[in-house]
This record gives C-alpha cells, sequence and structure tokens, in this order.
C-alpha cells in the first residue's frame, strides 16, 4: 500500500509541476502580452507609449482646468482649451507623436496652423 501512496504521490508532484509551469508560463506571457500588446500596434515600446499617454493626459489636464477658470471667470482662457485639444487631436490623427512632450504647453500648434 505504501508503494501505491508513493506512486500516486509522485505522480501528482509531475503532474502539478507540468501543468503549474504551464499555467504559470501562460500567466506571464498574459500579463506581458496586456502591456505590449497596444503599444506595439503603435509601434511604439511601453516606455515610448508611456511617455505618449501620460503627456496626452496632462495636454488634456491643462485643458479641462482652462476650461473650468473660464467657466468661472469668462475672460480667462477664451480659447485654450479648443486650442489644446484641437492640436492635440491634429498631432494624434497625423501620427506626429513626438510633439506631444512633456515639455510642450501646445502641440502641434504649428503645424495645426498650416494645415489649416
Amino acid at each position: 500500500m505504501s508503494h501505491f501512496v508513493s506512486l500516486i504521490t509522485h505522480i501528482s508532484a509531475i503532474f502539478a509541476e507540468i501543468f503549474f509551469s504551464d499555467l504559470a508560463y501562460s500567466f506571464i506571457m498574459a500579463v506581458k502580452s496586456y502591456f505590449t500588446e497596444h503599444p506595439e500596434s503603435t509601434g511604439e515600446s511601453y516606455a515610448e507609449h508611456f511617455m505618449v499617454a501620460i503627456s496626452v493626459s496632462r495636454q488634456l489636464l491643462g485643458a479641462g482646468l482652462a476650461a473650468a477658470a473660464h467657466a468661472l471667470l469668462p475672460n480667462f482662457h477664451k480659447t485654450t482649451a479648443s486650442e489644446r485639444i484641437h492640436s492635440l487631436a491634429h498631432c494624434l490623427e497625423t501620427g506626429n507623436r513626438d510633439a506631444i512632450t512633456p515639455l510642450r504647453k501646445v502641440p502641434c500648434r504649428e503645424t495645426l496652423r498650416q494645415a489649416s
């Protein structure tokens, strides 16, 4: 009987090692895919995509704050929010992602004016 228990234990250990290593590999690949699939579809690494997304977020946050200030004080920031949104959309539509940097106040402003 003890040989049978030992055999079952051994087979269970082998099965667990195979099953859980496959499961762990699948999990790791799913996590990797979650973080890389979309950035790769845009031709960027995760870090590059992160910087563009953070910069877009900053631009939209700034536009939102300008719109809120304009709501309270109508003579302030009359066109700031719309300029930022239009120029940001232009950058994204034309693929000029380099113009969307953390250092630019309004991205693509020059190219948007030229396109108009």
